[in-house]
């Protein structure tokens, strides 16, 4: 640090100093809502992976054939129903 008659600390009043300080104060009030934003995304990315670790956990226990093929003839089936519907004019599909 260069050596000054000022003491640490001590403010020093020029006119391109107290500028200079000003666009400081706005940058650190960016600087405080990019945190902002930084620690709200950091725990919605923990609650999605939470989420995430969850399905994981869920889908684990509905291994085998059995369970894939119930829920594969769950969505045929009711893509089947979807389309006599949709051939009769019924429902509210366009």
């Amino acid at each position: 640090m260069p050596e000054t008659n000022f003491p640490p600390g001590d403010p020093i009043y020029r006119g391109e100093f107290a500028m200079l300080d000003g666009r400081v104060r706005a940058i650190e009030g960016h600087l405080l809502l990019v945190k902002a934003e930084q620690d709200e995304a950091k725990s919605d990315v923990a609650s999605i992976k939470s989420g995430i670790a969850t399905i994981q956990a869920e889908l684990k226990t509905m291994r085998g054939w059995r369970q894939f093929l119930i829920t594969g003839g769950i969505g045929v089936g009711w893509g089947l129903v979807q389309g006599i519907m949709h051939v009769l004019g019924w429902g509210s599909a366009p």
